[in-house]
């Protein structure tokens, strides 16, 4: 008699043979999951397979086509091809970016290894049972289910290769299954290859911020016509008050002070280049004892905004060496 130790070794390393076969699902409306992830970086390809699809695989070619006989993803085991809403002209990109969903993607994708560790349906309830499937010689498999999940899960292996023939929950009356199935021979290799027009990831991408500028030139024609075209620019009052200290030197007057979205700071008056550290456009003056700088984030200081600044700091002191600068996170180190 087989054990669930051997089962699980042609699980995860069963041989690859080429197979086709038709799925079908039992009791759709109750099995629907979502699932949702967060990606960083490019947006994965995603595959699975609905009632009636149909799949053709050798190792990491695949093909999937739904009940129509249209196809919702190729791949030939390095390029791959995502019809998903984009039937006439496919998403391009690699098979590494790829990733399967569903409960029907086990039928075609081998669960490995690093899955079967955890509670999350990994332990049998009992004995694999041999049994017979679409002519097939198999075993029956009930997994237990972990303490947060109600039922357990029943499967049909496949003995040659270790492929999932069925996946069920019996307690609820739902199944992916495959109705038809053939495995060995030999597969066209044309099935995993798409000749026709298709759309790199780099081109949706063109394509997708072209489509939000325009969106955003529409939002604001509609503002324009509809409210009004006139420039809303006002003055604002604006607490420059420093919140902190960060540093005196009470021997040469210096300091820097941390404001509300800003800093101001003063030195000596010197002709050595001075950048205080501050990212964003820092507004530079100097008095006959003092060079001053000051940022402010998020708000435009025009010239009278600084004047008054200025006229508040040393009032009726001279002013000369005006300039603004933008300081960007690579020079804002380094000078003194």
């Amino acid at each position: 008699m087989v054990t669930w130790t051997q089962v699980l070794q042609m699980i995860t390393d069963g041989p690859d043979l080429p197979m086709q076969g038709t799925v079908v699902e039992r009791d759709a409306g109750n099995s629907t999951q979502a699932e949702s992830f967060a990606v960083v970086g490019a947006v994965p390809m995603f595959v699975g397979a609905a009632d009636s699809a149909r799949i053709w695989r050798h190792g990491l070619k695949l093909r999937v086509e739904n009940s129509s006989g249209a196809p919702v993803f190729i791949s030939d085991g390095v390029v791959a091809w995502d019809f998903a809403g984009h039937q006439d002209a496919p998403r391009k990109g690699n098979v590494n970016n790829l990733r399967y969903l569903g409960s029907a993607q086990f039928l075609f994708n081998r669960r490995g290894a690093t899955e079967w560790t955890g509670d999350d349906f990994t332990r049998p309830t009992g004995p694999p049972e041999e049994v017979t499937y679409l002519g097939r010689d198999c075993w029956a498999i009930e997994l237990a289910p972990p303490e947060r999940k109600p039922h357990p899960m029943q499967l049909v292996v496949d003995a040659e290769t270790g492929m999932f023939l069925a996946q069920r929950v019996d307690a609820v009356g739902y199944s992916y299954s495959f109705a038809e199935l053939s495995l060995g021979g030999e597969l066209d290799d044309d099935l995993f290859r798409w000749t026709g027009p298709s759309v790199s990831d780099e081109e949706l991408k063109r394509r997708r911020m072209a489509e939000h500028e325009q969106r955003e030139v529409e939002k604001r024609r509609w503002f324009e016509h509809e409210v009004t075209n006139q420039v809303l620019r006002v003055r604002v009052p604006m607490d420059l008050t420093p919140e902190r200290m960060f540093a005196i030197d009470e021997d040469s007057g210096a300091f820097e002070a941390g404001l509300k979205g800003g800093n101001l700071a003063r030195r000596r008056r010197s002709e050595l280049e001075w950048n205080p550290g501050w990212v964003g456009v820092v507004h530079r003056w100097s008095t006959p004892e003092f060079d001053w700088a000051i940022t402010v984030r998020d708000v435009e200081l025009d010239e009278k905004s600084l004047a008054d600044i200025r006229g508040r700091l040393h009032p009726g002191v001279a002013v000369d060496r005006i300039s603004s600068v933008v300081v960007d996170r690579d020079r804002r180190r380094g000078l003194v």
